[in-house]
């Protein structure tokens, strides 16, 4: 039978821990910011990955500013429906602003604005750069995390692990 961490950090906590691994942070200096072991930590961020608490969530996306956790986006593709939990009071720092209940349309507005316009020139090339066949704002964020000039958000993209 597996041991269970007897650790469990907050999602806020989880988000952090994964957007210092993706700054290139090692294991064992986010244990050492965490005060805990590194095992620990590789147990957390495994539990992250694995979101079956909600059957047909294939994909749970951070908004993060900065290293801050501002909301998460729990996707359901099969039945187009999204979940969200809003981690801040600063409203322009939220995924979706002040809609708390987002539908499909909201959710692909939201990607949309994460990435750049369809309709901008050399897009074409811009896809090709990135390795895409085609223009789709889920493709393109996953590629270029949603970063945006002059902000400091951006997604963690986690799929959901067997």
């Amino acid at each position: 039978m597996e041991k269970k961490s007897e650790y469990t950090f907050t999602e806020p906590q989880l988000a952090h821990i994964m957007a210092l691994q993706q700054q290139g942070k090692s294991l064992s200096e986010i244990a050492e910011e965490y005060q805990v072991s590194g095992q620990v930590i590789c147990e957390e961020i495994k539990r992250a990955r694995h979101f079956n608490e909600i059957p047909d969530v294939a994909m749970r996306i951070y908004f993060m500013n900065r290293e801050e956790l501002c909301t998460a986006i729990d996707i359901d593709f099969r039945h187009e429906r999204v979940k969200i939990r809003n981690y801040t009071d600063q409203i322009p720092l939220r995924a979706f602003g002040v809609v708390t209940e987002p539908d499909w349309k909201d959710f692909e507005y939201f990607l949309e604005e994460r990435c750049f316009p369809k309709t901008r020139d050399h897009a074409k090339e811009i896809l090709k750069e990135l390795g895409l066949p085609f223009y789709d704002p889920l493709l393109i964020v996953e590629k270029t995390k949603g970063y945006m000039a002059g902000d400091q958000q951006w997604l963690l993209i986690l799929k959901k692990e067997a």
